[in-house]
């Protein structure tokens, strides 16, 4: 049997990716992977018991180009015999009206498209055409960025989505081995004329630094794939044994939790990091708190503390409390008064605050698909700083005539009650109010360029904690 098939089989087999009566929903670009992916499973499509049907996003960004890429997938599918879902997803417009970074949001829609269609047609598998080079780009990308630590360690085989599974099975083979499949199938396919642009840092490594690493070792992306999927194993039994050994220290009475501080420390230092942030995730519920590194470690020190009583202010008007070696995490009976200036915008990144951290670079500099991002004219004010917000803060819209009470603002923007006192906000030195984050941003920012903006502020998201033990 020819060698990609049997790398494949044995990687769904492995894996138990594929089972008899499966609904596969395949993303389908147009691209070469993701038909290479659909050809091989339709191939095998008696063998495993499967049913399979495709899914298409037309993100409209490249006019005429996206268009045709739509009608040649359609057509594809007919003549392979898989019904094709399809959808024009108007991004330039989504962009223009609510802003954004321009791959996340094709990113969010094209998934909301595949739920939505993962639930009416009766799909339990969504199978993407992820492969081993792009693992490899991944991990690279997360390294750059320094959040491999936090990050799952480059892309899951499998993980849950929309009560069935989505599922990767070309991670077990690489970039040249997809095109060579292609061409010995004769499959035709869409080449994307964005993924050879420079400006986003993904391309960059792909037509750079992986054509070196392959010089150095062909298999790089192979032997990456393998780690990748070898971390991945680890971090998940480390987590279930954390939350094991968690339930067996802790008493979970509500919204507050009680613990040892001898039992806790005396457990492995992988097994504490994860412990806190199962605490955290139990504390919080549902609630969106930012739970960052610095965070979760404060906490961690704080357990093995050699001081009598110490007092620990945790985000969203909760506290910890260790007294000897009970530890308890609750509602704190009163909200103290915070710190007014967090600290100022720089060209390095912010603290963490509601999920989000920033920093203001030359517009020169700007990688677009690092984040979200403001361009801004420095010579109006160049000092911007990140600070809790205050009693009578109000923020110039655009389009509106007179600056609006951020209060006001929240209200209309439903922010719970709770998260309202401790919402932070950038603004100017002398305290006008420039941005919201996660809401709103005054007309001192556009999304969009003008002649005098020479400076960028960039936002990005960090994963927080909202999911219960």
């Amino acid at each position: 049997m020819n060698t990609f098939h049997q790398k494949l089989m044995d990687y769904i087999d492995s894996h138990r990716l594929l089972e008899p009566g499966d609904h596969v929903l395949v993303g389908c670009s147009g691209g070469i992977d993701s038909l290479v992916l659909l050809h091989f499973l339709k191939t095998h499509e008696q063998r495993y018991g499967i049913r399979l049907s495709a899914v298409h996003v037309n993100h409209m960004l490249r006019g005429e180009e996206s268009l045709q890429d739509r009608i040649f997938t359609e057509r594809l599918c007919e003549e392979w015999g898989i019904h094709c879902f399809s959808r024009d997803i108007p991004i330039p417009s989504i962009l223009q009206a609510e802003g954004g970074n321009k791959q996340q949001v094709c990113r969010q829609q094209r998934y909301a498209y595949f739920a939505e269609i993962m639930k009416s047609s009766g799909a339990n598998k969504l199978a993407t055409a992820h492969h081993a080079d792009d693992q490899l780009e991944t991990i690279l990308l997360s390294g750059l960025r320094g959040t491999l630590e936090t990050a799952s360690f480059g892309i899951p085989q499998h993980r849950p989505f929309e009560g069935g599974e989505l599922i990767r099975p070309l991670l077990a083979v690489t970039r040249e081995e997809v095109a060579n499949y292609a061409a010995e199938e004769k499959i035709a396919h869409r080449e994307d004329s964005s993924n050879a642009e420079t400006a986003y840092t993904r391309n960059r490594i792909r037509h750079t630094i992986l054509p070196l690493l392959k010089k150095e070792n062909v298999r790089v992306s192979e032997h990456f794939a393998a780690l990748a999927e070898a971390i991945q194993e680890d971090r998940q039994f480390l987590s279930e044994l954390a939350r094991m050994k968690l339930e067996e220290i802790a008493v979970f009475d509500g919204g507050t939790i009680s613990l040892s501080a001898e039992k806790f420390t005396t457990e492995a230092l992988a097994l504490q990091k994860r412990m806190v942030l199962l605490l955290l995730n139990y504390l919080y519920n549902e609630q969106e708190v930012p739970i960052n590194k610095h965070l979760a470690e404060q906490i961690r020190e704080t357990m093995g503390s050699s001081s009598g009583t110490v007092f620990l202010h945790l985000p969203g008007h909760y506290q910890m409390v260790r007294e000897y070696d009970t530890v308890l995490f609750s509602r704190r009976l009163s909200v103290e008064p915070t710190q007014s200036v967090i600290s100022t915008i720089s060209t390095e990144w912010s603290e963490i605050m509601n999920g989000f951290r920033y920093k203001a670079v030359p517009a020169s500099q700007l990688d677009e698909e690092d984040a979200a991002y403001w361009y801004f004219d420095s010579t109006k004010g160049s000092s911007l700083v990140l600070r809790s917000r205050k009693p009578g803060d109000r923020i110039q819209l655009a389009g509106m005539e007179r600056p609006k009470k951020v209060a006001r603002l929240m209200i209309d923007e439903k922010v719970p009650t709770l998260q309202r006192e401790n919402w932070p906000v950038i603004a100017a030195p002398e305290g006008e109010v420039l941005l919201v984050p996660g809401l709103r941003h005054s007309c001192f920012f556009s999304r969009n360029q003008r002649p005098k903006d020479d400076w960028v502020l960039i936002e990005q998201h960090v994963k927080i904690a909202k999911s219960g033990l």
